[in-house]
């Protein structure tokens, strides 16, 4: 995925030395930081490229990163996360293109965070800053999404202590130094999976998603299910079909355990064909819904006001020239034109490959028709 690419070659320009075991690993060796300054060019690429930050503070006392780029979906600060850094000791200063950082030593906090959005990225800032700090830190309103309990393991195999994963309280006691050698194993990727099952329904089939735990989809599959899917749980896999028209449902996204935003953009191109009228409110991005207007070129009924959606469904959907603006609703615009009839032309697939690994290549294996133009 491209996201990971650019955060290797960003690491590598910090100084890393990166080695690539086929696909789908990576032996990452710190043998010294070279510069407190990420490649603009890189950092512009993509949101998650800001997560340097923390490492540098802690390593070198200080950091020069760009604004970060990534997806437009609306009004994204950065003063959540640079809060996160000055509860911790440091002091910053933002320039239309830059936030210089310094410290001269991070100190234990009492951090809380909104508890309205359970910021992932902001607890991954608070944990890479506070691992390292010194004293005791305490983040309120933590993410309890699984990628953040992942992380959490992984700094405590290299030997931080970090405790009440997967609980809205972290308690953060810092330590000296982190070291290797670690070996961790990533989670599957819910977002992806989720995706595939939203595909599947859309054209009223039958997918099997594997190597997922049913757990980290469990909004995601009792959505499902209230619409009238057909969902089979298994130990670490997940099966949905759906033969007939899906029922309308109301859904409101959510940080975990709620609906993931991520996974809203698909479901409502799921919902644009179910009987009766959907609502889907955004609670997290206040541009999210801007697929709309792409969705309506195939025949959805779909009225945007605010944050809030109303989707009258339509038998079937029609196939069009479409542009996706972002990954999620580039997936949306996908599992749309998978469910409609005729030809559908998607173009930005860039933003797909960004996220999703060999996208086209496991929906062909499912019997999707797809050509590169």
């Amino acid at each position: 995925m491209e996201d990971i690419r650019v955060m290797l070659d960003i690491l590598q320009a910090l100084g890393l030395r990166i080695t690539m075991v086929g696909r789908d690993a990576a032996i990452i060796q710190n043998e010294g930081l070279k510069t407190e300054s990420p490649p603009t060019e890189l950092v512009r690429k993509m949101r998650g490229s800001f997560y340097v930050m923390g490492p540098l503070l802690a390593r070198l006392g200080r950091a020069s990163v760009s604004l970060p780029g990534g997806c437009y979906l609306g009004s994204r600060p950065v003063d959540y996360v640079l809060d996160v850094y000055r509860a911790l000791g440091v002091e910053t200063v933002v320039s239309r293109k830059t936030i210089e950082a310094s410290t001269a030593g991070l100190k234990g906090a009492a951090i809380v965070l909104n508890p309205k959005y359970r910021s992932p990225g902001a607890t991954f800032h608070a944990l890479l800053g506070a691992v390292l700090a010194q004293g005791t830190t305490t983040i309120e309103n933590a993410s309890q999404e699984p990628d953040v309990v992942s992380f959490c393991h992984l700094l405590n195999k290299m030997g931080a202590r970090v405790s009440g994963m997967g609980g809205a309280v972290l308690r953060v006691e810092g330590v000296d130094a982190l070291r290797g050698p670690c070996v961790h194993r990533l989670p599957s990727d819910r977002l992806e999976a989720g995706t595939f099952l939203l595909a599947g329904c859309a054209t009223r089939g039958d997918v099997r998603v594997e190597e997922i735990a049913p757990s980290s989809l469990g909004t995601v599959l009792e959505v499902l299910e209230s619409a009238g899917a057909q969902v089979h749980a298994e130990e670490m896999a997940v099966r949905v079909s759906c033969p007939e028209r899906l029922r309308a449902v109301d859904v409101t996204t959510g940080p975990e355990p709620g609906f993931p935003t991520d996974l809203q953009p698909p479901l409502a191109a799921l919902l644009c064909t179910a009987r009766g009228t959907s609502r889907i409110e955004e609670t997290i991005f206040d541009d999210r819904l801007r697929y709309a207007d792409q969705l309506a070129k195939m025949g959805a009924r779909i009225a945007v006001e605010g944050r809030v959606a109303l989707i009258e469904g339509v038998e079937r959907l029609g196939g069009a020239d479409l542009e996706a603006e972002n990954i999620r609703a580039g997936a949306a615009l996908v599992v749309a034109a998978l469910g409609a009839e005729g030809n559908s032309r998607v173009s930005g697939w860039h933003f797909l490959e960004r996220k999703y690994q060999d996208f086209g290549a496991k929906l062909a294996s499912v019997g999707a028709n797809l050509a590169a133009t």
